[in-house]
């Protein structure tokens, strides 16, 4: 039904990639036409651009009110009003160029129980011990312990406990704090804006490649 809202599941969401920013076209008759309906919530077709008219065209960070409807419409938009404006002047015979490039990889990461923060490791990340390794959390400092089962007294290192064993004569227990790993899927965006146009028989190209912190680098071909 026009009009209606419809709301999307957290878990629908995480499978799509982040949306950080909307794209609006500038007409030469003081009109535009935005990547989504400020309405409907709907989204409107690339090929849409009347590009006989187009004269600016540009990527915008979402207004929070515009990312929390798009999100109940089932677009994982996000909003971060820091992010820097990116503007392009079309003059002919330039022609536009817009796409996205959407990333994928599997992250694994840990979280420390004792503040509750996630952390990275890698291969030469510090470990404790000799025996039983353990990350380190970066935030708070904490990593695995053992303690005694009996009287409960604690031991940083499994080697301060010979056999394994608390000084009182019993075994001692390992407390998991921050060497259980966990694994996710990361996507991520790339956006491209530029123009094109031919030059005695050759098409030159000039690319913005926009990160989703905003970061940018420029590519002429």
């Amino acid at each position: 039904m026009d009009g209606e809202m419809t709301y999307t599941s957290q878990e629908t969401l995480k499978n799509q990639p982040k949306l950080v920013y909307m794209w609006i076209a500038h007409y030469n008759d003081n009109t535009s036409l935005p990547q989504f309906d400020l309405y409907s919530f709907k989204e409107n077709a690339f090929k849409d651009i009347n590009e006989d008219k187009l004269i600016k065209f540009g990527l915008y960070p979402f207004p929070p009110t515009l990312a929390n409807n798009l999100r109940k419409n089932g677009y994982f938009a996000i909003s971060i009003p820091f992010l820097p404006t990116y503007e392009i002047e079309i003059k002919k015979p330039q022609r536009l160029i817009h796409y996205r490039e959407t990333y994928l990889s599997e992250e694994t990461y840990h979280v420390c129980k004792s503040c509750k923060k996630e952390f990275f490791t890698s291969i030469d990340h510090k470990m404790f011990g000799k025996k039983y390794k353990s990350p380190i959390c970066p935030h708070c400092g904490a990593h695995d312990y053992f303690k005694c089962k009996s009287c409960g007294k604690i031991y940083q290192n499994i080697e301060d406990a010979p056999n394994n064993m608390c000084e009182c004569g019993h075994y001692l227990e390992r407390k998991i704090i921050t060497s259980t790993q966990y694994s996710r899927e990361k996507r991520w965006i790339i956006y491209h804006l530029g123009t094109q146009e031919t030059i005695k028989g050759i098409n030159k190209k000039t690319i913005i490649r926009i990160q989703e912190n905003g970061d940018c680098n420029i590519i002429v071909e």
